[in-house]
């Protein structure tokens, strides 16, 4: 079940979201209510709820004040959930890596779908901390070196890289996941691989588009949409930067080397 905290001032909204919401059928449960920021930031921390959804301005403290003093605190989702579509808010939401900016009165299917992606990162988060507990599990009783133990961390790193490379991956992110910090992750990347965590994401974002290139009929603009860049004129500056041609080239028969790194990742 996933665990929702809601925080709005306003209580007609508040208390519209926590019964007309399916929460149940959507595998969710309401754990708590907060009025203020300040108040909220008391209630993440003392129940640990896996989903936030928040209003920006509200007495006391702001949504994104808040979320700001809970960095490396709490590891909920936030959803932010406003009146006031301007910016510098956004912008600043987007620097809190915030799950969403929703513009009230929030559409319900647009809040379903914001609610399901949420559900998927935090059973992502929970299958990831199982793992890691069944690793340290196994480490009890002998004794790993240290060498082992960047080998279990790099190729976690490397399997995210696999699976979600099209999200918006960051270094911090990812070492997130691990419950480790970016700063040895990005060493651990660059010592044992040869190559940064950007370069490394972007190898498999490529080698994606080349799978794209080589077996659809998809477009270039539609491939660099599906790997996770939004302009397809930059994609194609990577694409020729990694590969050494130009998408189209790859996409008419031009193969790539046979030693190319794309064929050992």
């Amino acid at each position: 079940m996933i665990r929702v905290l809601l925080i709005e001032d306003e209580e007609l909204i508040r208390e519209g979201l926590r019964l007309t919401t399916p929460w149940q059928e959507w595998g969710m449960e309401v754990v708590g209510e907060a009025a203020d920021g300040e108040t909220g930031m008391n209630k993440i921390l003392e129940l640990k709820p896996d989903v936030v959804i928040t209003d920006v301005k509200m007495p006391k403290m702001s949504g994104l004040e808040m979320i700001e003093q809970l960095r490396g605190q709490a590891a909920c989702e936030y959803i932010i959930l406003s009146g006031y579509d301007e910016f510098a808010l956004v912008k600043q939401a987007i620097h809190l890596e915030v799950q969403e900016y929703l513009l009230k009165p929030v559409d319900d299917e647009e809040l379903r779908a914001v609610m399901e992606q949420a559900a998927r990162k935090v059973h992502r988060k929970r299958v990831m901390k199982q793992r890691l507990a069944q690793y340290q599990e196994e480490e009890k009783g002998y004794s790993m070196d240290a060498r082992n133990i960047q080998d279990k961390y790099l190729d976690r790193a490397k399997e995210i890289l696999r699976e979600r490379y099209q999200e918006n991956l960051t270094l911090k992110s990812v070492a997130d996941v691990l419950f480790i910090s970016d700063s040895y992750l990005g060493k651990l990347f660059k010592n044992r691989t040869g190559y940064t965590f950007l370069e490394m994401l972007t190898f498999y974002r490529i080698r994606a588009a080349v799978e794209y290139l080589q077996n659809t009929d998809k477009k270039v603009y539609e491939i660099a949409y599906a790997i996770g860049y939004n302009d397809s004129k930059y994609f194609s500056r990577v694409f020729q930067r990694v590969t050494g041609m130009k998408p189209m080239e790859l996409k008419n028969g031009h193969p790539l080397p046979e030693d190319h790194i794309l064929r050992h990742l």
